[in-house]
């Protein structure tokens, strides 16, 4: 079966609460991030949440990348 839905995979599938309890809604370096917390300061960045095109060149945040936040 296909979906074409522009809903995000986690309203449509079951996942685990407790992935969501370790997000985060950040700012870094202005630039609005989700982010999944690891231990500390640290954090994995899930998505982007700007409507900038100039945030999503930024080599320092991306999809992926760990962060520290101070």
């Amino acid at each position: 079966m296909i979906l074409y839905t522009m809903m995000p995979q986690e309203l449509i599938y079951e996942t685990d609460a407790s992935d969501f309890e370790k997000q985060k809604i950040v700012t870094y370096d202005g630039i609005p991030l989700l982010v999944s917390m690891d231990q500390g300061q640290s954090g994995t960045v899930i998505r982007i949440l700007s409507s900038d095109p100039a945030h999503f060149m930024n080599e320092a945040c991306f999809p992926g990348a760990k962060i520290t936040l101070s």
